[in-house]
């Protein structure tokens, strides 16, 4: 309304200050005045509601035609999620993500455990341990041994898996070769106290267990706190490992495969064989 009272002023007092008004201005003036009443109405038909109610009339009609055609509506939304489903199914963003963080917290774990059994076998062996003692023994044993293989099976998975650096890129990390040779050093000397430990069991079960000499105790020690040295240092390279530290891809890998598989079966051999050739000295009954 205010723009066709701003035109009809204008217009009115360009009017008043004619001296005269032929026929020709006479008639402009009349379209002049019927071209803003137009206006008017339509500015007033805007406002009242006409408009849009017509927007809304042509919204209603869109939805009605869409919703007679659901597929249209739901084509472009499948195609879209598509690609999402297709690299969830591949493992590769979805299932490899969940895999990989299984496995992750399985190694860790396993590693913790490890360290639990071995400070608790540090803390009992000794000369002349009760029954309790062997026991507990046994037991920190066992659990050592289911631990190491879940370390041993988790890390096989998070070496060769699709979702991990693959086995080509390891291959070629020497810290990686050196982690895995303190894992064999550490199983290869964890022989030689699991080995006494069955027999101590076995004998205890048949009644024939002899108590613990201070020997064997200070031997089954040192040979334990050499083992949480291995696996102190096995976190260290694993860090190292992680980030490329020393990779190269003309590394030969059969050499620090070889290098694992003989500190493994050598040093395993050594100690399974001074296990069982172990000897107590006689017990002395007063």
């Amino acid at each position: 309304m205010k723009v066709f009272i701003a035109l009809s002023s204008v217009l009115a007092i360009a009017t008043a200050f004619q001296p005269s008004v032929k026929t020709s201005s006479v008639v402009s003036y009349s379209r002049q005045q019927n071209r803003l009443l137009a206006l008017r109405d339509e500015e007033e038909s805007f406002f009242s509601g006409d408009f849009l109610a017509t927007e809304e009339i042509l919204l209603e009609n869109t939805v009605a035609k869409l919703t007679r055609n659901k597929f249209s509506v739901a084509a472009p939304s499948l195609l879209a999620l598509l690609p999402l489903q297709a690299v969830a199914e591949d493992g590769s963003a979805g299932g490899g993500q969940i895999a990989s963080a299984l496995t992750a917290y399985g190694h860790y774990l396993s590693l913790f455990v490890i360290v639990g059994c071995l400070v608790t076998e540090r803390l009992t062996v000794r000369a002349n341990m009760s029954d309790e003692e062997e026991d507990r023994l046994a037991i920190a044993d066992t659990t050592l041994g289911i631990a190491g293989f879940l370390l041993a099976y988790t890390g096989y998975l998070r070496t060769t898996a699709d979702w991990g650096k693959g086995f080509d890129y390891y291959a070629h990390e020497p810290v990686f070769w050196l982690k895995i040779l303190f894992v064999a050093i550490f199983g290869a000397v964890s022989f030689f106290p699991t080995t006494k430990i069955i027999q101590r069991s076995i004998a205890k079960r048949n009644g024939e267990l002899i108590p613990m000499s201070e020997d064997l105790a200070s031997r089954m020690t040192s040979l334990i706190n050499a083992e949480l040295l291995m696996v102190g240092s096995i976190p260290l390279t694993a860090t190292f490992m992680a980030r490329g530290v020393g990779y190269s891809p003309n590394f030969p890998w059969p050499v620090g495969a070889g290098a694992c598989v003989l500190a493994l079966g050598g040093l395993g051999f050594k100690y399974v064989k001074e296990a069982l050739e172990w000897k107590e000295p006689p017990v002395v009954v007063d």
